[in-house]
C-alpha cells in the first residue's frame, strides 16, 4: 500500500504540472533547488511508466478535492477495496517489468557465454551453471565451507565492463569465513579453488542476487586470487 500511495502522488504531481500551458525556465541556485528538481524529474519518470490507462482528469480532480477537504464520492469500504485492487495491478505491473528485464538479461548473458566458450577452450562450466577459467593453479589445500580464507578480487559487470569493486591497489586482501552472506556464485566458486590459485569466474545474474553494489539482472565477472586458507 505504501508503494501505491507514493505512486499515486507522483502521478498527481505530474498531472498538476501538465495543467499549466506555460513552461518557465527553472533557476537552480542552491543544492536544495537541484535536489528538488531531481526529485521532480524522478517522480515524473515514475508516473510516466505506470498506470498510463487511468483517467487523468479524474485523478487530478480527486487529488485537488482531497487536498481541499471536500466530501468524497467514495465511502471508506469502496475506497479501500479500490486501493487494494490498484495495489494488485501495481504488483502485476512490476512483475511484468521484472520478467521482461530478466528475459533480456538472460538472452544477453547466454550470447556472452556462447561466444566465451567458442573463443576460449580453457573456460569450463560448473554444475551450478556459471563458467570459470583457471588462470593459475595453486598447490595449497582446497577451500571449504566454514574455513577462514584470505583473498583478493576484482569484480566487473559482464556486459558493460563497469568496475564494481576490487581489492587490488585499494585495500588489503579480504579475510572472511567461507559462508553466507557471500552471493551464491562466489560462495560456490571459491570452493573450487586451492590456496595459491587464481580463477576468473563468469556468474549469471541468477547467482548474484542481492549482492551489494550489483544492480538487479546484472551478470558479473570476478577474478579471485586465493592466498591462504587458515586452519583455525
Amino acid at each position: 500500500m505504501k508503494q501505491y500511495h507514493l505512486l499515486s502522488l507522483t502521478i498527481a504531481l505530474l498531472l498538476l504540472a501538465s495543467c499549466s500551458n506555460k513552461t518557465e525556465k527553472a533557476t537552480l541556485a542552491t543544492q536544495q533547488d537541484t535536489l528538488s528538481w531531481a526529485m521532480g524529474m524522478s517522480l515524473a519518470q515514475t508516473a510516466q511508466s505506470n498506470f498510463y490507462d487511468f483517467d487523468q482528469d479524474l485523478i487530478l480532480q480527486a487529488f485537488k478535492s482531497t487536498l481541499k477537504g471536500d466530501s468524497q464520492p467514495l465511502d471508506t469500504a469502496t475506497y479501500q477495496e479500490a486501493c487494494d485492487y490498484i495495489s494488485f495491478l501495481a504488483e502485476m505491473h512490476y512483475r511484468k517489468q521484472a520478467q521482461s528485464a530478466s528475459q533480456s538479461a538472460s538472452a544477453q548473458q547466454q550470447q556472452f557465454f556462447e561466444r566465451l566458450v567458442a573463443e576460449n577452450p580453457n573456460v569450463k562450466q560448473a554444475p551450478k551453471g556459471y563458467y570459470y577459467e583457471v588462470l593459475r593453479n595453486g598447490s595449497g589445500p582446497r577451500a571449504q565451507l566454514g574455513k577462514r580464507i584470505r583473498f583478493d578480487f576484482k569484480g566487473t559487470e559482464m556486459i558493460s565492463g563497469r568496475l564494481i569493486e576490487q581489492t587490488y591497489g585499494v585495500r588489503e586482501p579480504i579475510i572472511h569465513v567461507l559462508e553466507q552472506p557471500m552471493f551464491e556464485g562466489l560462495l560456490d566458486g571459491l570452493q573450487l579453488m586451492n590456496a595459491g590459485s587464481k580463477f576468473r569466474f563468469y556468474f549469471p545474474f541468477q547467482l548474484v542476487a542481492n549482492a551489494n553494489g550489483i544492480p538487479p539482472y546484472t551478470p558479473v565477472i570476478y577474478e579471485v586470487e586465493l592466498h591462504e586458507i587458515y586452519n583455525d
